[in-house]
């Protein structure tokens, strides 16, 4: 299962959401209200979504100025396996801004059919949120 949000511009560069997104602590605000119980450090964070089962995520992945993925920590009650990435992409050499996409990777059949067309709205939120809250980063 797939899914990924609109494409949106964030009014920094790709360098500075970058390292905006390698802390966990900034995510709070960019989360939707479904998000409950979110406690975090630099390098992990655990939550409930809509009262269902506790998740904590680590870094799985970091590429430096284009790509930050998240994933369920060993042993942490996440039912599938599934990657959250953020792409970032400089718009051009003279710009400051950079676009900004959400993605969800993984999961299974039975899940997808579930939850997918719930994912693409919620990763949306995300994206836009990143966008508000650019120009403070």
């Amino acid at each position: 299962m797939n899914a990924e949000s609109k494409k949106v511009v964030a009014q920094c560069s790709a360098e500075r959401l970058y390292n905006f997104a390698c802390d966990f602590r900034n995510f709070q605000r960019l989360l939707p209200p479904q998000v409950e119980d979110f406690q975090a450090d630099e390098n992990t964070c655990s939550f409930k979504v809509g009262g269902f089962v506790q998740l904590t995520l680590q870094y799985a992945e970091r590429t430096p100025y284009s790509r930050v993925a998240l994933a369920p920590a060993a042993g942490s009650g996440s039912p599938v396996p599934f990657r959250f990435i953020l792409m970032l992409t400089p718009i051009d050499e003279s710009s400051c801004d950079a676009q900004v996409r959400a993605e969800i990777e993984g999961g299974n059949p039975m899940m997808a059919m579930m939850i997918k067309p719930k994912l693409r709205p919620a990763l949306d939120k995300i994206a836009e949120q990143i966008q508000y809250f650019s120009a403070g980063i």
